[in-house]
């Protein structure tokens, strides 16, 4: 493998394969450095990539899901751990049901700890839940057995994601589109042909031809790319154009 696959994230890697699949000639990687594109195909396809997730709108503009789900998922865990051992002999399945805006990590952090200090000594919980903050919620589950700390962590649920898969597809495909054509803007003259390959974490490839069409209908093309391509996280040789 060329030695700047090593430089890659994780949407640059699953679109490095989709474009080696197509036979489209040389792929190399930022052809003229840390700028646009992020990839040239064929000496004259400029291809910018970006990973097309799930956002929401924060004080700050535009943000992915992820960006929160999953620091906010270490932070409970720690919480919960930091409970200790079981206390009357039994371990609880602790589940969170959250969405945005919360508050800042280390407020959070303090909130969720003294929510659970509250509950610790209570020798049944079962179908109990607290809040922890305004959008948050923990509810809590007997576990069948016991286990080495009070608390586990059951599974999360986050109120701002999901919806209609289509409709999700298009809103957060416009974020992405005006985003990166705003980012190639000065660069454009610089090749023929640009594409926007997106690595799909909202649909995951399973658009069926209707829903394909129906996404194509929503989304209008104005000239701004070539080519907008989804590719199929799970399976990198396969993707759809709009």
């Amino acid at each position: 493998m060329p030695p700047w696959v090593d430089r890659m994230d994780d949407s640059e890697r699953t679109v490095l394969e989709y474009l080696q699949n197509q036979d489209l000639g040389d792929v190399v990687y930022e052809p003229d450095g840390n700028v646009p594109p992020d990839f040239l195909v064929n000496g004259r396809i400029a291809v910018e990539v970006r990973r097309l997730n799930e956002n929401v709108e924060t004080g700050d503009g535009h943000r992915g899901l992820e960006e929160i789900s999953k620091p906010l998922n270490v932070l409970v865990r720690k919480a919960l751990s930091a409970t200790g051992p079981p206390t009357c002999g039994t371990s609880w399945f602790a589940f969170y049901t959250y969405s945005r805006p919360l508050p800042a990590w280390r407020e959070l952090d303090v909130l969720l700890r003294r929510a659970l200090g509250e509950v610790a000594r209570q020798p049944n919980l079962e179908g109990h839940e607290i809040r922890v903050a305004d959008k948050m919620r923990l509810r809590f589950t007997r576990a069948s057995e016991v286990h080495p700390y009070l608390f586990i962590l059951g599974g999360s649920a986050d109120h701002d994601s999901g919806g209609f898969v289509v409709a999700e597809l298009a809103d957060n495909l416009r974020l992405c589109i005006d985003e990166k054509s705003a980012k190639v803007l000065k660069v454009k003259d610089r090749y023929p042909e640009w594409w926007l390959a997106l690595e799909d974490r909202v649909a995951y490839g399973v658009l069926d031809k209707e829903d394909q069409e129906q996404l194509r209908q929503l989304i209008r093309r104005d000239g701004r790319w070539n080519k907008i391509i989804l590719v199929n996280p799970l399976n990198p040789s396969t993707g759809f154009e709009l």
